[in-house]
């Protein structure tokens, strides 16, 4: 039955169909009377079997019926109906009062007892006490519609939990997850924790956990609280890729609900990557920039030194560069810079970072590499850059000085004593590597040449 608009509670019983089985015609007479007087309809049957077969044709909202009758009695119609309806109210007209008959009905869920003889009155206060349940029911019914329907328009991913339990997911989720429902997604013993990824794809929540843990809504609120962004792989994603969502959430203690919101932030966290990129990027060479390097020397020497392992940095200079400049012009002098980059970069280990130092100076720092290693990829450096052929220019040189970390070095103490070697270098000759060992200075070449150029 449909409402269109609010009913009073007292009126209600009158909007409602009752289906009445009795077998007994003179009580079938009296109570008819008494229920048609105040129901919208009565659809009454004079057994079990067709009062099973009407319930099926007509779907009455309340059941009013007898237990003892011929064919099918009373309790087992209630046990047929309640496969079919569950939740449909049920008045029970009875003159037992055995312990069995009771435990009987307890496990149908039999809504109101009414004993023999019945009075009218009574029975008037079963239907009015079941329809006002089914009123309240109805009305609930009609609102958890309305917000779902609401949950289900929106296009932010959104799910309801109550306690530890999943409660509710809308239709753009189920469709990320590909599923037509919840109780699909359920079924199919799949866990919300393991679809809680991080930027590379990898779960948040611990996947050894117990599945009935609520390790999943303790992430949520987590990340939600802190950073913002969860990371999830749509249904039809590749593995390996994965879409950033921000974590919104609103708590509702008194129910003990949270409804979680996820919105795409792919075209924001695209953003930030390219912002990060031009912060951190020397624009004309494609490597770090001193900014970042100032990060990446903090990062390492604190690791350095709590694991006591080496750290070591070059510094380059391209030897005479304002000459270059001067002669051939500054894009020219540009393509240098980029080509030397480029040739550094592609001899340097994966977890060494080639830096601008400012100008023509570029630094390489290098985590667990000690000085004589260190060294030693400087003067290869050098000579692949001396015996490259750059187009316009010819071959140039390089100038490199050599620090490695020492106990007690800030960032400061280590870059100034590379900067020291590199001075060293260009007033010893150029196109040399020198090595701050202590306080002294030593070059790496066979013998101290004179290549100014």
């Amino acid at each position: 039955m449909s409402e269109t608009s609010p009913i009073p509670e007292s009126d209600f019983l009158s909007k409602l169909t009752v289906l009445y089985v009795e077998d007994d015609p003179d009580i079938h007479r009296l109570l008819d009377r008494v229920i048609q007087a105040h129901a919208g309809a009565l659809v009454t049957a004079r057994d079990g079997e067709e009062g099973l077969r009407l319930f099926e044709l007509k779907r009455p909202d309340i059941i009013v019926t007898d237990i003892l009758m011929p064919t099918l009695d009373g309790l087992e119609m209630t046990r047929l109906i309640r496969d079919l309806e569950p939740e449909i109210p049920i008045i029970v007209t009875t003159a037992h009062s055995d312990a069995e008959f009771f435990m009987r009905s307890i496990d149908l869920g039999i809504d109101r007892y009414v004993l023999k003889p019945t009075a009218p009155q009574t029975l008037l206060k079963a239907l009015q006490h079941c329809a006002k349940a089914l009123r309240h029911r109805r009305e609930t019914e009609s609102a958890n519609r309305y917000v779902r329907f609401i949950l289900d328009i929106q296009p932010n991913l959104l799910l309801v939990t109550e306690h530890e339990r999943l409660e509710y997911i809308n239709r753009a989720f189920l469709n990320l997850l590909g599923f037509q429902s919840l109780e699909q997604f359920l079924v199919s013993g799949a866990r919300l924790g393991d679809r809680l990824l991080d930027r590379a794809g990898k779960p948040l929540v611990d996947p050894s956990a117990s599945p009935n843990a609520d390790h999943w809504l303790t992430t949520l609120l987590n990340v939600s609280q802190e950073h913002g962004v969860v990371h999830l792989r749509r249904a039809d994603q590749p593995q390996g890729r994965v879409t950033p969502y921000a974590i919104t959430f609103n708590a509702l203690p008194e129910l003990n609900r949270y409804i979680f919101s996820f919105s795409d932030v792919t075209h924001l966290e695209k953003e930030k990557q390219q912002l990060e990129i031009q912060a951190f990027t020397d624009a004309l060479t494609g490597t770090c920039n001193r900014a970042r390097l100032q990060g990446v020397l903090n990062a390492e020497l604190r690791r350095s030194q709590r694991h006591e392992l080496p750290l070591s940095v070059i510094l380059c200079d391209i030897d005479h560069f304002k000459r270059i400049n001067d002669r051939f012009g500054h894009q020219t002098g540009d393509d240098v810079l980029r080509q030397v980059s480029a040739l550094m970069a592609a001899n340097i280990r994966a977890e060494d970072v080639l830096a601008r130092w400012g100008g023509e100076e570029f630094m390489i720092v290098s985590p667990q590499n000690d000085l004589e290693s260190q060294r030693m990829l400087a003067e290869k450096l050098r000579g692949l850059i001396e015996a490259t052929c750059i187009p316009t220019v010819g071959n140039i040189t390089c100038s490199f000085g050599v620090a490695q970390r020492r106990d007690d070095d800030t960032i400061r103490d280590l870059t100034e004593r590379a900067d020291r070697a590199l001075y060293v270098a260009k007033e010893g000759g150029r196109n040399r590597v020198e090595v701050a060992v202590n306080s002294e200075f030593g070059v790496t070449t066979a013998e101290r040449r004179d290549n100014r150029a």
